[in-house]
């Protein structure tokens, strides 16, 4: 990544699928497709997937910033490491604190309705992006968080846009100061005499 953001390399996606402590729960195996047979075929433990990660980051691990879509993945590495204590736990402290959780930054910005932040499907639909591959496939959602980081850098018209909605519905505002942005963000005019009616309309 350049200075700026912008991405200037992009490398092939590290995949490692990693041996379970516990029974893998029926929502995980329909929504990724791994179940015990897979990870006793291919899987390792948790240890040699941290060096294997480790291996394929090189030199550049000094220089890593690490972004998930929200935080359960710093959580998992977290409980993987008490189930397995003998992995690399200066490892993971270290990505822990080069962490960027990508959709709580961009849920200042970019939210629903409610002030909900959106599921990675959704905001790649607001950037008029769709997912390459199977979703909730760890490689295929890697490559759309990564797109979706660069769309979000290059289209500042689209944040631009998708802002101006958010503060439309932002509900901790005062009602008057709401009032005046959902005014304004549908095309209206707002002068003192109009904002002065909006606040003397506060205590009727």
């Amino acid at each position: 990544v350049e200075e700026g953001g912008r991405v200037r390399k992009k490398h092939p996606p590290f995949t490692c699928y990693v041996q379970a402590k516990n029974p893998i729960g029926r929502v995980v195996r329909n929504m990724t497709g791994i179940d015990e047979k897979l990870l006793r075929e291919k899987g390792v433990p948790f240890k040699t997937a941290l060096d294997l990660f480790r291996s394929y980051l090189g030199h550049r691990i000094k220089s890593c910033l690490y972004l998930t879509w929200g935080p359960s993945d710093i959580s998992i590495l977290e409980q993987s490491l008490k189930y397995s204590p003998d992995g690399d736990e200066l490892f993971i402290q270290s990505i822990k604190r080069h962490h960027l959780d990508f959709q709580a930054f961009l849920k200042t910005y970019v939210q629903d309705a409610n002030g909900n932040p959106l599921s990675l499907h959704n905001a790649m639909a607001v950037f008029g992006l769709a997912a390459e591959g199977h979703e909730h496939d760890a490689s295929t959602d890697a490559i759309s968080l990564q797109r979706l980081y660069e769309a979000a850098i290059n289209s500042p018209a689209i944040l631009e846009r998708e802002y101006a909605k958010t503060l439309s519905h932002f509900r901790k505002l005062p009602l008057p100061l709401l009032r005046v942005l959902n005014a304004i963000h549908d095309g209206e005019t707002v002068d003192r005499e109009k904002w002065i009616s909006y606040v003397r309309e506060t205590f009727k």
